[in-house]
């Protein structure tokens, strides 16, 4: 298929197959930012506000800004420790399916060897390609590769003051060109911001595109011919390539084009399509600082397992330090994370799920950077998903004395309409095959006339029993394989 320059033609490209069965991803937000490890990754915006906290630390720390520029951070953002194969091997110890980076962030320093801007890291700092080596490490060990764009809000991103580097035009190439708070940008700048992301696409051929909010601003719209440009180029592309790929979006593409990402919360209920949770392993940053605030493993995992439930992916960010050195305990939780995933995989991957996505008691809302995967879950709170012949329920924690009553019959995951439950069903724990598990239906309702056998009306409720406490080995959240319950 040939893909024009129009939205009603590049919507009719389908989301990959492999998407709708690899749950997982993780990547990186590295940069200079992480140089100064202080605040979050917005550090070089906030350094040049006076009156925030950032500036202040950056006056006591580093002098004015006046003089010591965001630049000056560049040559220490080194990476002597930056190392692809072993950011790649943790990544698949973790469990992901496809792994990626920001290729470039608010502050316009490119991590690819760029033709375009010499703001790179293979002419500064690092001096390496770094997007280069990581999609070689990832794809040699079967990963699909990612690259994420920040760049369109650059313009946007500094603040402009005749005493600041980010007013100077030799610095342009990295601050954006030098215009008034509240200028709008010209189409050479959307122009510009086309052809650096076509090059990554040309030169690294990834299989997942990630945009954050600016390129769906008033200025882009204006210009709308360029975003439309990089789509269409971005899908005809792969089809060269005999790959299937996509991009991850904001809403801010029509209905029907690309996969939505909804950052740092979740949809509540299941939807038709899949879409994207990215969100970060750090509670406070998406880069490296020092006073990392990182989420429990059990958080991370009820989280996942949530999205999953309701056709959701997980891409989960990490922030490395300016050596390259991925912190200590994003190393812990990361590899925890992938031995639970390790367990587990069967009814996380090529699943799909169920016109009910779970039950219990535990409210899960969003909302704007809604950090909804803190949510504490309850041994009553389920999720359920389908495989081939099986389906699963997923328990968010283990239930007070090993006791499980669930309501929806996994026949209601076909079907919209009151079936009851199977007593043709065989359960069993997933992770501990040798641990019993006791099953039963209870009627809880007379179905009226009709036979209770065809009544689906009839209201009856699943009844586990477990052990009074996990089986050894298995924590954070409990596969229940239930088997016979689809036929």
């Amino acid at each position: 298929m040939t893909y024009d320059q129009t939205w009603n033609s590049v919507g009719r490209h389908h989301i990959p197959e492999w998407f709708h069965d690899e749950t997982f991803g993780v990547y990186f937000h590295w940069g200079p930012y992480s140089v100064p490890a202080y605040g979050n990754e917005w550090y070089p915006r906030e350094m040049y506000r006076e009156g925030t906290d950032v500036h202040e630390h950056h006056v006591e720390t580093y002098g004015d800004p006046a003089e010591y520029g965001y630049h000056e951070f560049i040559p220490d953002f080194h990476g002597d420790n930056f190392d692809a194969d072993e950011w790649a091997t943790l990544c698949a110890e973790a469990g992901a399916d496809y792994v990626g980076i920001t290729a470039i962030h608010h502050d316009g320093f490119a991590l690819w060897d760029s033709d375009l801007t010499a703001w790179n890291a293979v002419e500064m700092g690092p001096k390496r390609d770094i997007v280069g080596e990581l999609a070689e490490a990832v794809r040699d060990r079967d990963m699909k590769f990612l690259a994420a764009f920040h760049h369109a809000a650059n313009w946007w991103y500094y603040p402009r003051d005749e005493a600041y580097h980010t007013m100077d035009p030799d610095y342009a190439g990295l601050y954006g060109p030098p215009h008034e708070e509240g200028d709008e940008p010209p189409e050479s700048y959307v122009e510009r911001w086309r052809d650096l992301t076509v090059e990554v696409i040309d030169d690294y051929r990834p299989d997942l595109l990630w945009f954050d909010f600016g390129w769906g601003s008033d200025p882009f719209l204006a210009h709308d011919e360029y975003r439309r440009d990089v789509v269409a180029h971005y899908y005809n592309c792969a089809e060269e390539w005999g790959k299937e790929v996509d991009i991850c979006h904001k809403e801010q593409l029509p209905p029907g084009v690309g996969i939505v990402d909804h950052e740092r919360m979740r949809a509540e209920d299941v939807t038709l399509q899949p879409w994207l949770t990215d969100t970060s392993i750090d509670r406070a940053s998406w880069g490296y600082i020092e006073n990392s605030d990182f989420k429990s493993v059990e958080t991370m995992v009820t989280g996942f397992v949530d999205r999953v439930s309701k056709n959701g992916n997980t891409l989960l960010n990490v922030g490395p330090k300016p050596d390259g050195t991925i912190p200590e305990g994003a190393l812990e939780r990361l590899r925890a994370f992938g031995d639970w995933l390790e367990t587990n995989r069967e009814a996380m991957s090529g699943t799909r799920p169920g016109w009910t996505f779970g039950e219990g008691p535990t409210d899960v809302t969003s909302g704007e950077f809604e950090e909804a995967t803190s949510v504490a879950f309850t041994g009553e709170d389920v999720r359920f998903l389908r495989g081939t012949d099986e389906v699963y329920v997923v328990l968010l924690d283990w239930p007070d004395d090993g006791l499980v009553e669930v309501e929806t019959s996994p026949r209601q995951l076909l079907s919209v309409s009151g079936h009851r439950q199977s007593r043709d069903t065989d359960a069993s724990i997933v992770g501990a095959p040798d641990v019993d598990v006791a099953l039963d239906v209870a009627e809880t309702e007379n179905g009226g006339w009709w036979p209770p056998e065809y009544d689906d009306a009839q209201t009856s409720v699943l009844q586990l029993e477990l052990p009074a406490d996990p089986p050894n080995g298995l924590d954070h959240a409990y596969v229940i394989r239930l088997e016979g319950s689809q036929e």
